[in-house]
């Protein structure tokens, strides 16, 4: 009988987790992705991982753009753009960090 409960149970959970069409829902499923992204997981599936490290390279490229402009288009004041650049790359590693399994 206790199997039949938690089987029960994962059943509704996953239901739930999956409506995402109308406003609560969304946001719930949004904030999983966001934890996800910005805490970690100790154990992610590989779609999560290989989304971690896409979406960290791409902020990572983003503030490396910002930094190559910051050093050659912008001679007199190369800290506006580099401003802008640090965030990125900071973002984007901690991010593709996420990605790893962690004891």
């Amino acid at each position: 009988m206790g199997k039949r409960r938690d089987l029960d149970k994962f059943i509704d959970e996953s239901s739930a987790s999956q409506k995402n069409i109308v406003f609560p829902d969304t946001v719930r499923n949004a904030r999983a992705l966001d934890v996800f992204l910005w805490k970690g997981s100790p154990n992610p599936p590989l779609v999560q991982r290989i989304a971690a490290w896409m979406i960290g390279l791409g902020f990572m490229v983003i503030g490396l753009i910002f930094m190559a402009a910051a050093f050659t288009r912008e001679r007199d004041q190369p800290w506006i753009p580099g401003l802008i650049a640090v965030p990125f790359v900071l973002l984007g590693m901690r991010i593709f960090r996420n990605g790893f399994p962690r004891a």
